[in-house]
C-alpha cells in the first residue's frame, strides 16, 4: 500500500525529486560502510516508517475501494484463528495421549500388571510415594486435568495421587460419580481403547462437586487390558484453557461430542452493535478425537474513504519531512556502533575474513563474534577441565610410585585441589580382577568395574573415610585411602577390603581380590602401602597359579626386602643430576621401611649389594671409574655387618652427587634445557631429530644426544617417542579422528612408523587402543 502512494507522488509532484537525490547521495554512503551496510539501512527504514505514519493513516481511504478483498482477508483470518483454537485444544488432548504412551514403557506399570506378588516387594512405601508424586507431577503438568488414576481391572486396584485403593473403595469414597458414569467407564475398560473420550458427567471429588469430562487409554494392546488409564478432564479447567487463546472477534465457541456439549463460551456484546455486524460460522472437527469446534465470528465494517487532498497532504509532509530527517537520525544513532564494529574487526580472525570480507548485517556479525568468544570460552574451560582431570590422575600414580618431598612440591597438591599433606595418615587398597577367568570379555569387565565404583563408595561412606578410585592397569583399581588423623589399625583395613570383595561378589557375581597395604604416614606412606599392597597381589597371584601343588614345607617364610623398581628408577634419576638431598631421602626411606620388616641378615646384606649394584651402574653411566667402589665393597661385604654396607652405601652416593654436580657445567646445562625445551615444544614436527638440534646449536651428534640424555634421564628417541604416543594416545580416546590424522599430527610422516611405534610402545595396536577407550 505505502509503495503505490510512493509511486503516484512521484509522478504527481515535482518536488519531490529533490527527495529522491538526498536519497541517492544517503544511498551513496551506505554503500561506502562496511557489511553491506545492513544496520543503517535498518535504522534509516525504521525511522521512515515513523515518519510516514501520517501516510497510513490517510491512506485508509482505499479501504472501501478493496473492500471485497478485505472481506475475503478477514474471512481467511477467522478461518486459521477457528483452525488455531481447534489445533491448540488438539494439542491439549495428544498431550493426554502422550502420558498414556509414556506410562505404557514404564518398568513399573509393567510388573504391577503382573498376576504374581514376585515383584511386590519392589514396591515399598518410598517407591509409592515417588510413583504418586511422579503421577501427580504428570497430572499437573496438562493443565486441564481434575485428576487421574490408573486401573488395573484383574486386581481391582486404583492408582492415584492420593494413594492406592480397591476399585470399588475409591468410586465409593474418593471419586463418586453420578447418574451411570461409573458403568460406562467399567464397561469401557473392558475393551482395549487407545483414546477414547467419554461424555461429560458429575463426580464429587472428597465431596467436592465437579463437571469432567472422562478418557480413557488402554494400557495394553489386548481385548481386556490389565491396567487402564482413566483422566479426568475438568470443564472449569478446559474453559480457562481455551479462553486463553480465544480473540476478540469470536462471538461464540463450543465443543460438541456427538448431540452434547462439552464447552461453550459465549462473549458479551451490545444488541445494537451485534445486530448491525455480519457473522461468520466454522466448523472444524477435531484430528485427535469425536469432539467438533464450532466458532462464530463479527466481521468488521468497512473503514470510510477520507478525500483524496488529505491523503496527498500526508503524503508529501512525510516524504518530504521524513526522508531528510529519518537519514540523520540514522547517522546519529549509527555512529556508537561503528565505534564498536571497529573494535571487533581488530580482534577478527583470518578464517573469518580469508574469504572476501564479512557481508551482512552488522548486527549478524556482532552476533557471530560473541558466538565465537562464547565458544571459545567454553573450549578453553572443558581444555582446563581435561588438563585438570589428566595432572590430578597423573599426580595420584606419582604418589604410588613414591615422590619424595623434594621432588613432590606441595604447592602443585594443593593448586589441583587435592587435600593431602605430609601429617595425614594413608591406607592404600587394591582391587583386581586377574582371578576372573573371562577377563577378555571387555563389557563384562566394564560392568564389574562399574559395579566395583558403586561398592566401593558405599563402603567408604559407611566407614565415613575419604578416598580417591583410580585405574593402575587394565585391571586393577588402586584406592587411596587418607584422613587427618589415624583411623584404624591393619586389621581394620583388611576387614574393609573383605567387605567390599564380599559386596562387589554379591552385586556382579565375581569374587575380586581386594588386597590392603598397611596404614602409613606421610606423603611417602602411600607408595610404601602401595607397594605393600602390591606384594601381596602378586604373591597371591603366583601361588595361585604355582603354588597350589607345592608342599607347605618347601615355601619359605622368610621376609622379603623392600625395593621397588619405581623407587630405583627415582633414585638412578636423581644420581645421575646430582640431587644429593633426594637420593640420601631414597636411601633413607629404604633402610627405615626395611628395618621395619626385620629382614634377616643374609636378606638385608642381599639388598645392600642391590643399591651397590644400581650405584656402580650409574658410575658407569656417567663414565666414572667403577672398579676401585666394586673392589671396596667386595672386601667389606665379607666380613662387615649390615650398618657398615649401608654407610658405605651413602657414601658412594654422596660421592657420585658431588662429582656428578661439579661435571655438569652451566654451560652445558643451559644447552641442555634449551634441547630440552625445543622437543617439547615442537615434537609433533616430523623433521625434528638430534642431527638438527646438533645443526642448530652447532655442536656434534653426539655431543647433543649425550647432553640431552643428562638433562632428561632417557636418550633422545625415547623422550620423543613418548611425547608423541602420549599425545596420540589422547586424541585416540577422543574418537574424533582418524589413524592417518593421529599419525600425522604427532609428526610422524607415514601411517606404518606410527602403527610400528604406537604397538611397541603399549603393546597393542592404535585402533584396538581407540576401541577400549
Amino acid at each position: 500500500m505505502a509503495n503505490s502512494v510512493h509511486h503516484a507522488d512521484n509522478s504527481s509532484f515535482p518536488s519531490f525529486v529533490s527527495c529522491q537525490r538526498a536519497f541517492r547521495k544517503g544511498a551513496g554512503q551506505l554503500r561506502k560502510i562496511k557489511f553491506g551496510s545492513g544496520a543503517f539501512r535498518n535504522l534509516f527504514l525504521s525511522y521512515m516508517a515513523i515518519m510516514i505514519i501520517p501516510i497510513i493513516v490517510f491512506s485508509a481511504i482505499s479501504v472501501q475501494r478493496n473492500w471485497t478483498e478485505e472481506q475475503a482477508r478477514l474471512y481467511e483470518q477467522h478461518e486459521r484463528d477457528a483452525k488455531r483454537i481447534a489445533s491448540i485444544v488438539d494439542n491439549k488432548l495428544n498431550d493426554l495421549k502422550w502420558m498414556g504412551e509414556n506410562l505404557r514403557n514404564e518398568l513399573w506399570l509393567k510388573k504391577m500388571m503382573q498376576g504374581t506378588n514376585v515383584y511386590n516387594q519392589e514396591f515399598d512405601l518410598l517407591k509409592m510415594i515417588e510413583l504418586r508424586n511422579d503421577l501427580n507431577t504428570a497430572i499437573s503438568s496438562l493443565n486441564i486435568l481434575s485428576f487421574g488414576i490408573i486401573v488395573f481391572p484383574e486386581k481391582q486396584l486404583v492408582q492415584s495421587a492420593w494413594g492406592e485403593f480397591s476399585e470399588e473403595e475409591f468410586f465409593s469414597t474418593v471419586a463418586i460419580p453420578e447418574g451411570d458414569m461409573l458403568q460406562a467407564i467399567r464397561s469401557a475398560m473392558q475393551e482395549q481403547h487407545y483414546f477414547r473420550i467419554m461424555p461429560a458427567g458429575a463426580i464429587d471429588v472428597w465431596d467436592s462437586a465437579k463437571h469432567v469430562i472422562p478418557v480413557i487409554q488402554s494400557l495394553e494392546a489386548v481385548n481386556q487390558p490389565r491396567a487402564v488409564l482413566v483422566q479426568f478432564i475438568d470443564s472449569a479447567y478446559l474453559s480457562e484453557y481455551i479462553q486463553r487463546f480465544v480473540s476478540l472477534d469470536a462471538k461464540n465457541i463450543w465443543i460438541t461430542h456427538g448431540e452434547s456439549f462439552v464447552y461453550r463460551h459465549i462473549q458479551d456484546t451490545e444488541e445494537g452493535s451485534a445486530s448491525r455486524r455480519q457473522e461468520s460460522v466454522f466448523a472444524v472437527p477435531s484430528q485427535e478425537s469425536d469432539w467438533q469446534y464450532n466458532m462464530t465470528y463479527f466481521d468488521s465494517n468497512a473503514i470510510g474513504i477520507s478525500t483524496l487532498v488529505g491523503s496527498l497532504t500526508a503524503t508529501l509532509i512525510s516524504i518530504a519531512l521524513g526522508a531528510c530527517c529519518a537519514f540523520f537520525l540514522a547517522k546519529l544513532t549509527y555512529r556508537p556502533l561503528g565505534v564498536l564494529l571497529n573494535k571487533l574487526m581488530t580482534a577478527i580472525r583470518y578464517d573469518d575474513t580469508r574469504g572476501g570480507g564479512y557481508s551482512g548485517s552488522e548486527y549478524k556479525f556482532i552476533e557471530k563474534s560473541f558466538e565465537r568468544l562464547v565458544r571459545e570460552n567454553h573450549t578453553l574451560h572443558e581444555t582446563m577441565q581435561d588438563y585438570e582431570h589428566a595432572a590430578k590422575s597423573s599426580l595420584y600414580l606419582r604418589l604410588l610410585k613414591g615422590y619424595f618431598a623434594e621432588d613432590m612440591h606441595m604447592s602443585e597438591i594443593k593448586k589441583l585441589g587435592i587435600p593431602y599433606t605430609d601429617d595425614m595418615y594413608y591406607c592404600v587398597m587394591l582391587v583386581s580382577f586377574n582371578a576372573v577367568h573371562d577377563i577378555s570379555d571387555f563389557g563384562k569387565l566394564r560392568k564389574m568395574e562399574m559395579l566395583t565404583m558403586l561398592v566401593i563408595g558405599k563402603v567408604m561412606q559407611r566407614y565415613r573415610l575419604e578416598f580417591e578410585l583410580l585405574e593402575v592397569t587394565n585391571a586393577d583399581k588402586a584406592i587411596i585411602v587418607s584422613a587427618a588423623a589415624a583411623f584404624g589399625s591393619d586389621s581394620m583395613m583388611e576387614r574393609i577390603a573383605f567387605e567390599a570383595a564380599s559386596e562387589i561378589e554379591q552385586s556382579s557375581g565375581f569374587l575380586p581380590d581386594v588386597l590392603p597395604g598397611k596404614v602409613e604416614r606421610g606423603l611417602i606412606g602411600i607408595s610404601k602401602s602401595y607397594y605393600a599392597a602390591n606384594e601381596s597381589l602378586q604373591y597371591m597371584i603366583f601361588s595361585r597359579g604355582h603354588l597350589h601343588a607345592m608342599q607347605e614345607e618347601k615355601i619359605g617364610n622368610e621376609v622379603a626386602y623392600y625395593y621397588p623398581t619405581d623407587w630405583e628408577v627415582q633414585l638412578i634419576n636423581n644420581l645421575k643430576v646430582g640431587n644429593l638431598d633426594t637420593s640420601m631421602h631414597i636411601l633413607q626411606e629404604i633402610n627405615a621401611e626395611n628395618e621395619k620388616r626385620q629382614l634377616s641378615e643374609g636378606r638385608m646384606i642381599k639388598l645392600v649389594s642391590l643399591l651397590m649394584e644400581t650405584m656402580l651402574r650409574v658410575l658407569q653411566e656417567l663414565n666414572l671409574d667403577t672398579g676401585i667402589y666394586a673392589k671396596q665393597f667386595a672386601n667389606r661385604i665379607s666380613g662387615s655387618e649390615p650398618e657398615a654396607l649401608w654407610s658405605y652405601v651413602y657414601e658412594v652416593g654422596t660421592l657420585i652427587c658431588e662429582r656428578n654436580q661439579y661435571s655438569n657445567t652451566s654451560s652445558a646445562m643451559e644447552v641442555g634445557g634449551k634441547l630440552l625445551q625445543y622437543v617439547n615444544q615442537n615434537y609433533t614436527h616430523a623433521d625434528v631429530s638430534l642431527k638438527k638440534l646438533a645443526e642448530m646449536h652447532g655442536m656434534s651428534v653426539s655431543s647433543v644426544s649425550k647432553i640431552f640424555k643428562e638433562v632428561s634421564g632417557i636418550n633422545f628417541y625415547d623422550y620423543l617417542c613418548r611425547l608423541r604416543m602420549e599425545m596420540a594416545k589422547e586424541l585416540l580416546r577422543e574418537q574424533k579422528r582418524g589413524i592417518d590424522d593421529i599419525a600425522h599430527r604427532v609428526g610422524y610422516e607415514n601411517v606404518y612408523s606410527f602403527k610400528r611405534a604406537f604397538t611397541r610402545y603399549e603393546g597393542i595396536k592404535p585402533d584396538e587402543y581407540a576401541q577400549l577407550g
